[in-house]
């Protein structure tokens, strides 16, 4: 199951390259050294040496602890408490120092500046045709590649404080012009459409897909068509579409309005198309859901039925190095402090530290592909009693595919070492709370989708199976198309949205939604709201502990009904089945309303920039 080694992405970083450059804050008034300059643009690899330094702005997604993720919402909790994305989850984010500060490369893990990506970006883009020894198709896609990364950065910076200066060339210094050293901020449709094409000039410049195993990482227009896509959906969805009640009042030192305060059915239209585009584009590139046939590892560990192969399915669909499902992966090596080591079970090199919520946990169907409290064949009402022949909670039992591969539970099964163990969380067990100890899980559950089942953890050593952290696969697409096609026509073309959701239930090895609802008694079609709640929860579910509820969240413009609400797990301190079942409360997150929807900008940015307004609530 080693094959990433042959795989992965040289994004090797020109180490000289990234210390001279990536230092500087965009907006500090420094010169770029011109003699450094020229040298990084002598020959072809140098240039490439700068290109593949552009990709080092990307937050480390496969952290453990450094980057916004589950456990920055009610997903998971991290046992370990002592950083910024558990400060983030108890409300501890503020504006003179703030958290995640990607605006100026600081509390964030790498330090770095989302602006200062861009600036190196435009750098680029304004020496590579210096270089001689470049072919000319060569030299397209690599310019191509700091396109797409110019509005990739605008767009990660769009999605945590919403309107933002928009940089369009390397700022000149020297210039009379004080609004090119000091940008206000633009209206958010403004950056919307200028990053859109960005994505556009990128995608007309790159390959669909890279050709050489040793690129894989670096962008293809259907990465470029794909996170467009998402960003529209972002932009047509409640938080910016139309938002009144947070944004009303937000505007820039002018008195321009930056949020859009009219809600316009049309976005909907427009992420829609734009989706379809991606899709498309990505089924034409051979990319397509991965099916248990894709797995090639051993089979021997499970028992080979249709339910356990859409277990299967659904794990591997992440953690199989460079899968036919994958759009777009990060590339970097997990580090020993990733996420297989902290959702491991507890061995000398692996720390068994983030359990999934009670709530995570619930929000998985049953074996019928239905919510656990629509299954008139489930028994909801006694899912927190104890089965006594299973070991276990009811509420452990006649679950969903996507459970099993996503939830350890206390006696149930961890797929790890090439076998299926059984895991103990009660106190004083192998994975459970022990007094003075620090890595167990606070919820009494364990995240096993992140792991692959082929990672060694042991007595002896933590050999890792590394794959790219999936920042886009295929499933994502599926499941957006559903949710910007109900949102523009309802129930009009409800069979397109019940086949995108249905494709990736049938993956999951369970019924579609018409069977699964026709089972509670559900005759015909739904209505509008009806599916907007299957849609979300199927998202839920299907893109679970991949770092997209703490936005989804967001732009559903829900933090409230989700984020302010008491985190329960087990009782890990119980040492028999009869004490740990019971369901106790873990912690309590802060999730203040308007402020938490957006980040802060710093106070120390504000006082450099005049131009800048702050955003509300803070």
């Amino acid at each position: 199951m080693n094959i990433l080694k042959h795989k992965l992405l040289y994004l090797i970083l020109a180490l000289a390259i990234v210390e001279l450059f990536s230092c500087k804050k965009y907006l500090d008034i420094v010169p770029p050294n011109t003699g450094t300059i020229e040298a990084a643009f002598e020959n072809e690899a140098s240039a490439k040496n700068f290109l593949f330094s552009l990709y080092s702005y990307m937050p480390t997604e496969n952290s453990g602890s450094g980057t916004i993720s589950s456990a920055a919402t009610e997903e998971a909790v991290m046992v370990w408490q002592n950083n910024i994305i558990s400060a983030l989850l108890r409300g501890e984010q503020n504006s003179s120092n703030p958290l995640f500060n990607y605006w100026e490369g600081k509390n964030c893990t790498p330090a770095i500046s989302s602006f200062e990506g861009i600036r190196q970006c435009y750098i680029f883009l304004d020496n590579i045709d210096k270089v001689s020894d470049i072919s000319p198709s060569d030299k397209t896609r690599m310019k191509g590649e700091a396109t797409f990364l110019v509005a990739y950065y605008h767009y990660l910076m769009l999605r945590q404080y919403g309107p933002i200066p928009i940089v369009t060339h390397v700022v000149d210094f020297n210039s009379a012009n004080e609004a090119d050293i000091y940008p206000e901020r633009k209206p958010y449709d403004e950056c919307i459409n200028y990053i859109a094409g960005k994505f556009d000039e990128a995608a007309a410049m790159l390959p669909a897909k890279m050709p050489v195993q040793n690129e894989l990482g670096r962008v293809s227009s259907v990465i470029a068509k794909s996170i467009k896509s998402r960003m529209l959906l972002t932009a047509a969805s409640p938080l910016f579409n139309g938002n009144t009640e947070y944004y009303g009042n937000l505007k820039s030192k002018a008195g321009t309005p930056l949020m859009n305060l009219s809600y316009d059915k049309e976005k909907w239209k427009r992420a829609a198309d734009a989706i379809k585009e991606a899709i498309d584009a990505a089924q034409q590139a051979g990319i397509r859901l991965y099916q248990f046939s894709d797995y090639k590892g051993p089979t021997d560990f499970f028992d080979n039925t249709p339910f356990n192969k859409g277990m299967i399915a659904h794990r591997m669909a992440m953690v199989d190095p460079w899968n036919v499902e994958l759009i777009w992966g990060y590339s970097n090596p997990e580090n020993s402090y990733g996420w297989q080591a902290n959702c491991s079970p507890l061995n000398s090199y692996s720390y068994n530290g983030i359990g999934p919520s009670l709530k995570t946990v619930e929000t998985y169907y049953t074996a019928n592909g239905l919510p656990i409290d629509k299954d008139p064949d489930w028994d909801y009402q006694n899912r927190y009693n104890v089965n006594a022949s299973a070991g276990t909670l009811n509420l452990n039992l006649n679950r969903e595919p996507r459970y099993y591969a996503s939830i350890a539970y206390d006696n149930g099964v961890y797929y790890i070492n090439g076998k299926a163990q059984t895991v103990n969380f009660k106190a004083g067990e192998k994975e459970g709370w022990r007094s003075g100890a620090t890595n167990y899980s606070a919820t009494g559950f364990l995240i096993q989708k992140v792991v692959n089942p082929q990672t060694v953890s042991d007595a002896q050593n933590f050999t890792l199976v590394k794959y790219p952290w999936p920042i886009i696969r295929l499933a994502e697409l599926y499941l957006s198309y559903a949710e910007a096609l109900n949102e523009y026509y309802g129930e009009t073309m409800q069979g397109d949205v019940l086949q995108n959701l249905n494709k990736i239930r049938e993956r999951a090895g369970i019924p579609t939604v018409e069977a699964a609802w026709a089972l509670s008694g559900h005759t015909g079609s739904f209505s509008q709201s009806e599916m907007r709640l299957i849609i979300r929860q199927e998202r839920t579910i299907e893109l679970a502990f991949e770092g997209h509820h703490f936005w989804d969240i967001r732009r559903w413009k829900l933090g409230d009904q989700y984020f302010n609400k008491t985190i329960y797990g087990m009782n890990i301190q119980g040492a028999d089945e009869n004490s740990f079942n019971q369901i106790k409360p873990i912690l309590t997150p802060v999730f203040k309303t308007p402020a938490n929807y957006l980040f802060p900008i710093s106070v120390n940015e504000l006082s450099k920039n005049k131009n800048l307004v702050q955003n509300p609530g803070w």
